[in-house]
């Protein structure tokens, strides 16, 4: 459990590029920002969940790449937009591939 003098793990997590599924959130960093957060909402059409993190309220996105061999899980931050729920079911896309 974090305290007052830990910093909120996505501070780390935000320094990534996110450019591309290689540049994003994977593992225990992933493990880390998800376990400080609560599920908004889940787009199963999208292979896709929305994430607020308790501590900053930063939005995060899980997302699901296939390489045909594995699923690999991966988070990113979601962008600023006034309603996240729609931009999930509406605009929201996989980060390119690696």
């Amino acid at each position: 459990m974090e305290t007052a003098l830990e910093p909120c793990p996505c501070h780390q997590a935000l320094q990534h590029a996110f450019q591309t599924v290689r540049n994003a959130i994977v593992g225990v960093e992933s493990d880390r920002v998800l376990a400080g957060s609560e599920l908004l909402l889940r787009s199963t059409e999208k292979w896709m969940s929305l994430y607020r993190c308790r501590t900053c309220g930063t939005l995060w996105v899980e997302a699901c790449y296939s390489s045909g061999h594995m699923d690999l899980y991966y988070l990113f931050p979601a962008p600023p937009v006034e309603d996240p729920v729609r931009w999930l079911h509406q605009e929201a896309a996989e980060l390119p591939p690696p």
